[in-house]
């Protein structure tokens, strides 16, 4: 036998669906038996502030070394922090202010040796955007001036081995022979106490010219590197370093625009 069952008392029959009263009072009730929490005015009030500071929208709070805690623009921070994990370091020649880049040419006596190229920058060329650390470091990126026999050498120091960089050349060659070859490389010095201690190179072909002499090639050869722990920063003074240098199996002359690094620490 069908069992039958009476429900009496549930919900005001002229309420219509999805207008449940009753439900939503129950809630109202539950809710106001709740104790109060707390706003995040009177959460901030609780918090051990410096004296004097004044909170604004769309700050955030900062802790110092004694466990207080003073309010920053939130804009303020992101900028610090990409100061500090980020940045560049471009080295460019007047070819980029109404000038001429700087020339390096390739003799006799260079073809097929790895040669130092040559780069003058302009008195508006250097822009040192590099990581906040490594110009604590070294507030010189580089040391060289980069005339013939005084290359520029860029420094390392500030980074450890969790920082990596690219690097970029901005350049053409101006082959004297027909269908050469030209290679670039980064040749790294490491620092003291290193096993091997000897230099090491990142290399790659950058032109291989199949259209004739005389004639401009333009070129941006990319390298890129880790920072290893034979080129860190192993002291006050004592890091790895790097310089540019070519290689051709041609007699020609090369213009240098720019160098530029590009650092992640």
């Amino acid at each position: 036998m069908p069992t039958t069952r009476v429900i009496t008392g549930v919900s005001d029959p002229t309420q219509k669906p999805f207008e449940d009263i009753e439900h939503i009072s129950n809630v109202s009730n539950v809710s106001a038996s709740r104790s109060a929490t707390k706003t995040s005015k009177d959460l901030v009030n609780e918090v051990d502030l410096v004296d004097g500071v004044t909170i604004n929208e769309s700050d955030v709070l900062l802790a110092n070394n004694q466990g207080q805690f003073y309010p920053a623009p939130l804009q303020t921070v992101i900028d610090g922090a990409t100061d500090a994990t980020q940045g560049y370091y471009g080295l460019l020649s007047s070819f980029y202010f109404n000038g001429s880049a700087t020339q390096t040419v390739i003799g006799e006596n260079d073809v097929d040796n790895w040669i130092d190229v040559e780069l003058s920058v302009d008195a508006s060329g250097l822009f040192d955007n590099r990581p906040t650390i490594m110009k604590e470091s070294n507030p010189n990126g580089h040391t060289g001036t980069g005339a013939n026999n005084d290359p520029i050498i860029f420094s390392l120091e500030g980074l450890d081995m969790r920082a990596f960089a690219n690097f970029r050349a901005s350049m053409s060659f101006d082959p004297d022979e027909n269908e050469g070859q030209l290679e670039a490389r980064l040749l790294f010095n490491r620092h003291s106490g290193t096993t091997p201690s000897d230099d090491f190179e990142i290399a790659e072909v950058t032109l291989s010219m199949q259209s004739g002499a005389d004639r401009d090639y333009l070129a941006e050869p990319i390298l890129s590197f880790f920072v290893g722990d034979t080129i860190d920063t192993n002291g006050v003074g004592d890091a790895g370093k790097c310089r540019f240098q070519i290689r051709s199996d041609v007699e020609g002359t090369l213009d240098l625009r720019a160098l530029t690094w590009y650092i992640n620490k």
